[in-house]
């Protein structure tokens, strides 16, 4: 799905993909973590990408159920890649991409002019290892 990014939108998406995960029946704890991440992708293209020549930030997003989890691919027009940073202890912000690649099983980033795409991808919990 492809939107315009507005802080009151931010609920509205999480409850189209909480519904998606539910419809595929993804356990709770995966479902969290992408909803967790996804949100987190979503508010960094509203706090960290430049508006458009009409004001607006705009985002698309790419859910997909594989075999081994879920897949999510958020697309926006900032050709910036992420910067990894080490905030300060106090600090209110900057551990947005340290929660992800805490949260995510694997991530990725491509860049083109025309924007950038960050792929993150998160698995089922292992089973237990029974002896």
């Amino acid at each position: 799905m492809s939107f315009e990014v507005r802080a009151e939108d931010l609920v509205t998406v999480r409850d189209i993909v909480a519904a998606h995960l539910c419809w595929w029946r993804i356990d709770n704890g995966t479902a969290h973590r992408m909803l967790t991440v996804v949100n987190e992708l979503i508010t960094n293209v509203l706090q960290h990408t430049a508006a458009d020549a009409d004001g607006r930030r705009m985002a698309s997003l790419l859910l997909q159920k594989v075999p081994d989890g879920v897949t999510a691919i958020v697309r926006d027009q900032d050709p910036c890649p992420p910067v990894y940073a080490s905030p300060d202890t106090l600090a209110e912000e900057g551990r947005g991409l340290m929660l992800l690649r805490a949260l995510a099983d694997d991530t990725s980033v491509s860049v083109s002019p025309a924007g950038k795409d960050v792929w993150v991808f998160i698995g089922p919990p292992e089973a237990p290892k029974h002896f």
